[in-house]
């Protein structure tokens, strides 16, 4: 099980990578969103924020008005956000669920998958 603190360092990671890759900054330009990482197995929740292109951690205290929910274990959590494995097969199978907007949903793919360059 991965505990809040330790998925907040991923997190912190994650939008490191994001925030130094100038085409996804580019990308995110204009798309404004507020995502929660909830973990269903370690009762933590997380807030991601892209504003103006970069992507910051908002931490446990800034979750209510997220447009976007990212539900699964917080190991299949981890290793998404960890670039370890795609957010398609854990959503595929049901062990990841995305509440969103549809376009929102594959935005984030695509983001994901140019982080890692996969």
């Amino acid at each position: 099980m991965v505990g809040a603190d330790e998925m907040a360092g991923i997190l912190e990671e994650f939008a490191g990578r994001f925030n130094a890759n100038p085409q996804l900054v580019q990308m995110a330009s204009g798309w404004e969103r507020n995502l929660v990482v909830r973990a269903t197995d370690a009762g933590w929740r997380l807030g991601l924020e892209v504003a103006g292109g970069r992507v910051r951690l908002l931490g446990d205290g800034a979750t209510a008005a997220a447009q976007i929910v990212l539900e699964a274990e917080s190991e299949t959590l981890a290793a998404i956000f960890r670039g370890e494995l795609s957010p398609t097969d854990p959503y595929l199978d049901g062990s990841l669920i995305v509440r969103s907007s549809e376009a929102d949903m594959m935005k984030l793919d695509v983001f994901t998958l140019m982080v890692w360059g996969e």
